[in-house]
């Protein structure tokens, strides 16, 4: 701890040489990690005349060092992650952890334009990277040996099911290259990637898909894999609906006013339900229509729901087979047209995010809609439920299944 105090303390002094230059403004600082200069889309790197120290927007800079930060909106406080190791940074406070180990900060971190500042020696040193300051040109250069990694938003079914793991894995196996993903709600994720925190999503409602395209923040919608949603509910089936169309279904639910369960949270999942209704031509209203709370915890935690409550919900079929020994639901209406369920790809554009790491994440599709990544989809955990859980859909797959 002494030997790090001392480092810090030197790079303090290493950055308190920028105050002579002190102006009424914060003078900007161009930040260059690993030889690439770091865009910061809206609140850049400064010196702080007041304390000599230049700050930086953590999110972004943490994401070009590879590591992944968090924000604890109830604790105030920024959380990087790096491999096993955790680092707390409350705003406000000239305090740190570093694995539960408490750490002196040589200027608390701060919130500027509604972005978590940080001193940037602080977090080089604690990441281990080396830290240069030009103070004739205001540049300061991080430099130190970093583990390539992409970031991906993602609709939580194709995480829960184990496939984006699986297919991460692999991909990391053969190019070096990390994946880290976090899910979330299609509607959601998509809103995540407009912040320019993440490289690509992983979503299923097309609509959103293409009005995000559409508007700028993707670059084009890639096909990656389909399956299906399923009608599930007790197997006494109350309302009668076993072997009926989407449509027919529906309607006798709201005829009998049984209970049902929408996650209401504008996820690809909800999505598909209301397009359900609309097709059928029909307002779901009434107590015995449950938009559930919890429904933004994902497609596991809404059928464990459902089934607690004894009520039908639609619901990806994956989701189901994974679950279906804990539960006592059952399928009732299934394989029709309107409830295949496709999942696509779509890189965040990199004219509007420089930062993202475009060449790394199209090296992830090329891979995920190959014929290697196409057979993962195809074969994953088949053996396991005796079904798919997933189908290849990418139009490379495609193509060559009409050549046969």
């Amino acid at each position: 701890m002494k030997k790090q105090l001392s480092l810090i303390l030197a790079l303090m002094l290493v950055f308190a040489l920028g105050s002579a230059a002190a102006l009424a403004a914060p003078p900007a600082v161009q930040v260059i990690i690993n030889d690439e200069q770091v865009i910061f889309p809206d609140q850049g790197a400064f010196l702080d005349v007041v304390s000599g120290r230049t700050f930086v927007p953590l999110r972004f800079v943490s994401e070009a060092l590879d590591v992944a930060v968090k924000w604890d909106k109830a604790t105030q406080s920024a959380i990087v992650t790096m491999g096993d190791s955790m680092i707390t940074m409350p705003v406000g406070s000239s305090q740190a952890t570093v694995d539960g180990q408490a750490v002196a900060l040589d200027s608390p971190a701060k919130l500027q334009n509604q972005r978590v500042m940080v001193p940037l020696s602080f977090v080089s040193e604690v990441l281990g990277k080396t830290v240069d300051w030009n103070e004739a040109e205001m540049i300061v250069t991080v430099s130190g040996e970093l583990e390539p990694s992409i970031r991906l938003a993602s609709t939580i079914g194709p995480i829960d099911a184990g496939i984006v793991g699986a297919l991460a894995e692999l991909f990391e196996e053969k190019t070096g290259i990390k994946v880290e993903f976090e899910g979330a709600g299609t509607g959601k994720a998509l809103e995540m990637a407009k912040t320019g925190d993440f490289d690509l999503v992983l979503v299923h409602a097309k609509a959103l898909e293409e009005q995000f395209v559409n508007e700028g923040w993707g670059t084009e919608r890639i096909d990656l894999m389909y399956n299906d949603y399923v009608f599930v509910g007790p197997a006494s089936d109350p309302a009668g609906i076993e072997g009926l169309t989407p449509t027919e279904a529906l309607k006798k639910i709201m005829e009998m006013e049984s209970q049902f369960i929408s996650r209401g949270d504008k996820s690809g999942t909800h999505v598909a339900e209301m397009e359900l209704w609309k097709a059928a031509e029909m307002e779901p209203k009434g107590d015995w229509y449950q938009v559930w709370e919890g429904g933004s915890q994902g497609n596991s935690a809404t059928l464990r729901y459902t089934n607690e409550q004894q009520a039908y919900t639609v619901i990806d079929r994956a989701t189901y087979l994974t679950l279906k020994n804990e539960i006592t639901l059952k399928v009732l209406v299934e394989k029709h047209e309107s409830l295949l369920n496709y999942i696509t790809l779509i890189p965040v554009n990199p004219d509007k995010f420089p930062q993202v790491k475009h060449d790394m994440v199209m090296k992830f599709v090329d891979f995920t809609t190959s014929d290697e990544g196409q057979t993962l989809i195809q074969n994953f955990k088949k053996d396991v439920y005796g079904e798919p859980l997933f189908f290849p859909n990418s139009a490379q797959w495609r193509a060559k299944a009409t050549q046969k």
